[in-house]
């Protein structure tokens, strides 16, 4: 993948769609396990010697001692109920330094048996705030079982459950394969602008062009592109900036020279920039992509920023003496450049 580091003029308005957790309005259940009366817990596991911890002794799992060293033993389901009724309640770690949210969070990453159940209580859950605790304790977890749960929601008819999947999969740390299926479904058969969105910002940059792919792969990455293709040409203007965006980074054949000199003509100003952004990124030589940017620069009604980031992506190319000259004057009539 061609990426050229050409440092754009201006603040510009082409920041990728942030990942956004969406928290329910919905209280908490009345009755809070975490204020029951300490009641005794039988352990989890048969092996283990220590006595179980009752709920005001939980945090022993944060603190010093025997079982700190043993984070990774299976937690019972009561217990983490309550583990979980404490982190919602806790806006900041306790007095003692432990963040609820931190100790089931590291739970979960070590504790194979606290996944699975963190995975089986959202499924159970009807209160929006647990729920959205569990997605964000789940979230950066790389493993096959979180990967399935989130492709799952993802791809379930509710809407509530497509946000918390697709914001799972955009909090993977690289390209996964296994999500272009349910990423595609959604970029080519959903008509809500707000799943295509969440399907974009879930989109992650493909491997290099020097890693050798399977001629599944092959296919999956040119049906991504000819999709993000045609969404460049959608009514929504976000989902033409975050298309264009992504077709810099997925289109390593250089196909999308249409698409390029078309986004850069858009009539939304933050589309357009997003386009000058694209094609420094693509790396294109396009004869007609450069006409499109000497347009832009020589545009006395489009903005300053736009116009300076367009001369500098324009030194990227060859030039002809007549525009070479036409360039060089620009430049002097753009102020900072």
């Amino acid at each position: 993948m061609k990426i050229a580091m050409t440092v754009l003029f201006g603040a510009g308005a082409c920041a990728a769609v942030a990942g956004v957790v969406w928290l329910g309005t919905e209280a908490p259940p009345a009755e809070d396990a975490a204020t029951a009366a300490p009641q005794p817990m039988a352990s989890a596991d048969p092996a283990r010697t220590t006595a179980a911890d009752p709920p005001s002794s939980l945090w022993a799992w944060g603190n010093p001692g025997p079982a700190k060293a043993n984070m990774t033993q299976t937690t019972d389901k009561k217990s983490l109920d309550i583990l979980l009724a404490q982190a919602l309640r806790a806006s900041s770690p306790s007095a003692d330094g432990d963040d609820p949210r931190q100790t089931l969070r590291k739970l979960a990453q070590q504790d194979p048996a606290v996944m699975q159940q963190l995975m089986q209580n959202y499924d159970k859950e009807f209160n929006s705030q647990t729920r959205q605790l569990i997605v964000s304790l789940l979230s950066g977890i790389e493993k096959p079982e979180v990967l399935a749960f989130s492709r799952r929601l993802a791809a379930s008819s509710d809407m509530a459950q497509r946000r918390d999947g697709f914001n799972m999969l955009q909090n993977l740390s690289g390209d996964v394969p296994e999500t272009h299926p349910v990423i595609l479904q959604a970029l080519a058969g959903d008509k809500s602008p707000d799943v295509i969105m969440l399907a974009l910002a879930a989109l992650k940059p493909p491997a290099s062009a020097e890693d050798n792919s399977s001629p599944a792969q092959a296919r999956d990455d040119a049906a991504i592109v000819a999709q993000l293709q045609e969404l460049t040409g959608d009514a929504d203007p976000d989902i033409r900036l975050q298309s264009i965006l992504q077709l810099a980074q997925w289109d390593k054949a250089d196909s999308s020279q249409q698409q390029w000199s078309r986004a850069l003509a858009d009539p939304s100003p933050q589309v357009r920039q997003a386009a000058v952004t694209a094609v420094a990124q693509s790396g294109t030589q396009s004869d007609a992509v450069k006409a499109a940017l000497i347009g832009m620069a020589n545009n006395q009604g489009e903005s300053r920023d736009v116009r300076g980031n367009a001369l500098q992506v324009l030194e990227r190319f060859t030039l002809n003496q007549e525009e070479t000259a036409n360039v060089s004057q620009l430049r002097s009539q753009v102020p900072g450049l």
